[in-house]
């Protein structure tokens, strides 16, 4: 008789495992709520990776220019004076 039920259990965890292999190729259906909570997890998870990377300015700050590089106002010539 022990044969027999080892011989059920044995059948029943392949079953099983069957059936497990099948749930995991299939995606899961999940609800919009779900997804954009998952996205936004992804989200901020890259902008985390991504501050770590960054050495000095934090925030970002732009890189500051010199004078001489700027473009020159053409108000005066836009008026016309």
């Amino acid at each position: 008789m022990t044969e027999r039920n080892e011989a059920v259990e044995a059948e029943a965890s392949a079953v099983q495992a069957e059936n497990e292999a099948q749930e995991a190729e299939q995606p899961k259906k999940m609800s919009l709520a779900e997804a954009a909570k998952l996205k936004l997890q992804q989200k901020k998870q890259a902008q985390a990776v991504g501050k770590q990377g960054q050495g000095g300015a934090q925030g970002g700050a732009k890189e500051l220019r010199s004078q001489l590089n700027k473009k020159p106002n053409n108000q005066r010539r836009r008026m016309g004076v």
